[in-house]
């Protein structure tokens, strides 16, 4: 049965920050791919980002979308020990506007679990088959 996450941080407006997130965002699979792969329990994962109104341009706010297998505990510890997931969630967290920002700061897993849980918004989750990672990648072998 898989679950999801849906990670949702209204992001800081000042230009430079506007800057990075458009580069996080160009470079989210390269950063995430090899953890998520090797974790063996992700089925998805995508950064959305939410469009400010026409008239201002720029980003509001992100969205990390995945849906995993086991519990968000678990998914989240593997969040903190892949180097390359850490440090998008990380970058994310560093941009989020004044409310959303880490508090207290993010400096081991129980804080890091604590924030993401923070900003993770209620979803129902429709799911077509009851196949874990390791159950669709072993058929295909």
């Amino acid at each position: 049965m898989a679950n999801p996450l849906s990670m949702y941080v209204p992001i800081d407006q000042d230009p430079q920050i506007q800057e990075k997130v458009a580069d996080l965002a160009k470079h989210f699979v390269d950063f995430v791919k090899e953890g998520l792969t090797d974790s063996q329990i992700v089925h998805y994962a995508k950064l959305v980002l939410i469009p400010n109104p026409p008239d201002k341009g720029g980003t509001q706010a992100i969205l990390l979308s995945t849906e995993f297998d086991e519990g968000m505990r678990q998914y989240l510890r593997v969040f903190w020990e892949q180097p390359g997931i850490n440090m998008a969630i990380q970058g994310i967290a560093n941009i989020a506007a004044e409310g959303y920002k880490p508090d207290p700061p993010i400096t081991d897993l129980d804080s890091f679990q604590n924030y993401i849980e923070s900003v993770n918004l209620e979803a129902n989750l429709y799911e077509a088959y009851p196949d874990t990672v390791k159950q669709i990648k072993a058929k295909k072998s």
